[in-house]
């Protein structure tokens, strides 16, 4: 008698199916689906709970751009701070609940792939009522469902770092979600510009959809500048409080002191909360283009108050360029463009000085660095003070057969030297990198092991990937042999930090000092400056490199090392600083008691 019931209900299903007495699923966008079902968990929102588009009006019609039928491409060049990952996150969201498809989200590496997936997709799954139940568990028995992917009723979503060809291999994706593309390797092993790649796999589809993301990086090899210059070219525009004529934020509309901005059109000054509570519409400047392309800067969020922009930004401008870079590109979510990729040796070589002793007045710490050559060492000794900024103490060069105990003997004594300043306070080395590379590298290795408690380490230097970043200091290791402490550098970003700090020209943080003789003669300007940055392509993608444009490049090498050698130590300068001034004027007091 149940199972005839059973049966009944089933074909009385079937009718209201097929006569449409069952209302079909509401038509929805992507922001009002997530108005209605998407929930942000604790522990990746300042505000968890329901989501409110409201929050960010400028994200809706981002988000509801994916609901266009007529549109494959969208763009998003960005600042941090503005809710970009939440964007991503709602689009799927929308399609595992409302249309599902199989999808791909990439990130530059597969490590940053998985932590998307474990630190930002699990949670909202594990929240988000409405999709909860449609994804199975990654540790369930279901073999569809691993950290790297989610499987659901009528797709699936895999996530792949752009750096591994095999994530990209042949499967049909009708939605990619690309997000950090400046930061995706110009080419996924062999097989090319994985970006390229990821969107062949959607050839397939008539109904497919590409967003790109990305905060912005170097002018002239930004993907994602690149993508939206070829786009509307939208910016989100709000009323002035006082003349209604709409208008982008720009940085140079915000004044410091008030933390107000001043309207481009009527000038009226008005504060964060009057700016940010007006009407605001996006605005295209290409409007014939056949992606949309979206840009945001940290002034119109929500999440950033303007006088921590200001603060951060007053803190990076300390810092020097490299430091300014980052905000530009964080903050702005606009490309940085690069000055004078080639210094001038013989502007470096006039602006020597005459130091009043060995170490000047400055400096609180002395590092080393060690270029091995096959009949000679190259040495240059470095003094650190505040904010980074640099003395050049001495660069010797120490000639001798390295098959031979003495040139080792003779470059140990010298590392152990000291060097005093004007009062008559000595300083000794406190960390130096030694070069490991060509024919004496086990050498190298037995004179840095005996050392290490001297902080002497072995360092070997690994230029990145075309279009990759690899960090100043990337990693420690033990050598197996001699069980050798090897630092490995990215020398690449060596090279641009000091590049970016030989062009500044007002004395201060990060500025270089150089000193009259001590080795710092014509020909050391010249290997200083020996390498420049140039653009070259990559099957039609652009990246920077760094060509010789002279042999000799010993300098530029160990000023490198000097500046790793600083990092591996750490230290507090301004710390530093103000203990040697506390020191000094205890000396100076001792010095006139009984003066009279």
């Amino acid at each position: 008698m149940a199972a005839k019931r059973k049966s009944k209900n089933t074909e009385a299903l079937f009718r209201d199916i097929i006569r449409g007495t069952l209302p079909p699923p509401p038509d929805l966008t992507v922001s009002e689906w997530a108005d209605a079902y998407r929930k942000l968990s604790s522990e990746s929102s300042a505000e968890p709970g329901q989501w409110r588009t409201d929050r960010a009006p400028y994200q809706r019609a981002i988000m509801d751009a994916v609901n266009d039928p007529e549109l494959e491409k969208i763009v998003i060049m960005s600042s941090a701070q503005v809710g970009k990952t939440e964007l991503i996150l709602n689009t799927l969201g929308y399609h595992i609940d409302f249309d599902p498809a199989p999808i791909m989200i990439m990130q530059p590496t597969v490590a940053l792939a998985q932590s998307f997936s474990k630190e930002r997709l699990a949670p909202m799954i594990r929240d988000t009522p409405a999709i909860k139940n449609k994804v199975s568990d990654a540790k369930s028995r279901d073999s569809g469902n691993t950290t790297l992917q989610k499987s659901f009723p009528g797709g699936y979503v895999a996530m792949v770092g752009a750096n591994a060809p095999s994530g990209l291999a042949s499967r049909p994706i009708r939605i990619l979600l690309a997000d950090e593309i400046d930061r995706f390797p110009v080419s996924a092993g062999t097989e090319g510009d994985p970006l390229s790649l990821a969107e062949k796999r959607t050839n397939n589809f008539y109904n497919r959809k590409k967003i790109f993301v990305s905060t912005p990086t170097n002018k002239g090899t930004s993907r994602i500048e690149v993508e939206y210059e070829l786009s509307t070219k939208e910016r989100w525009n709000l009323a002035c409080p006082s003349c209604d004529a709409f208008q982008p934020l720009k940085w140079a509309q915000i004044i410091f002191d008030s933390h107000s901005a001043a309207c481009e059109h009527c000038g009226a000054v008005h504060n964060e909360y009057e700016w940010k509570s007006q009407p605001g519409k996006w605005i295209q400047e290409n409007p014939g283009a056949r992606s949309r392309g979206f840009h945001l800067n940290e002034l119109v969020s929500p999440w950033k108050k303007w006088h921590e922009i200001i603060a951060e930004f007053l803190e990076a401008k300390k810092k020097g360029q490299e430091a300014m870079k980052v905000w530009v590109n964080t903050s702005l979510g606009e490309t940085w463009e690069e000055e004078g990729e080639e210094v001038d040796a013989d502007g470096l070589d006039g602006r020597r000085e005459r130091y009043a002793a060995e170490v000047p007045e400055g400096v609180s710490i002395l590092t080393a660095a060690v270029d091995t050559q096959d009949d000679r060492f190259e040495i240059e000794v470095v003094g650190w003070g505040r904010g980074k900024e640099s003395w050049g103490i001495e660069y010797q060069v120490i000639y001798g057969d390295l098959n031979q105990p003495q040139i080792w003997n003779d470059l140990d004594e010298y590392l152990s030297r000291t060097w005093s300043k004007q009062d008559g306070r000595r300083f000794g080395i406190s960390c130096t990198c030694m070069d490991s590379g060509g024919h004496f590298t086990q050498e190298v290795y037995r004179f840095t092991k005996a050392r290490e408690t001297r902080r002497i380490y072995a360092i070997k230097g690994k230029s990145a990937k075309p279009g990759d970043y690899t960090p100043l200091v990337a990693g420690y290791s033990r050598t197996k042999l001699s069980k050798a402490i090897l630092v490995s550098l990215g020398v690449d970003d060596g090279k641009a930090r000091i590049m970016s700090n030989l062009q500044l020209e007002e004395v201060g943080p990060n500025y270089c000092h150089f000193p009259e003789g001590r080795g710092y003669g014509t020909e050391y300007f010249k290997g200083l400056t020996a390498e420049r940055l140039e653009t070259r392509y990559e099957k039609g993608i652009p990246y920077k490199v760094w060509r010789k444009v002279r042999n000799r490049n010993e300098p530029l090498d160990v000023r490198v090392y000097n500046i790793a050698a600083l990092e591996i130590l750490n230290p507090n300068l301004e710390k530093e600083y103000a203990i040697g001034t506390v020191k000094r004027k205890k000396k100076r007091r001792k010095s006139t008691r009984g003066v009279t």
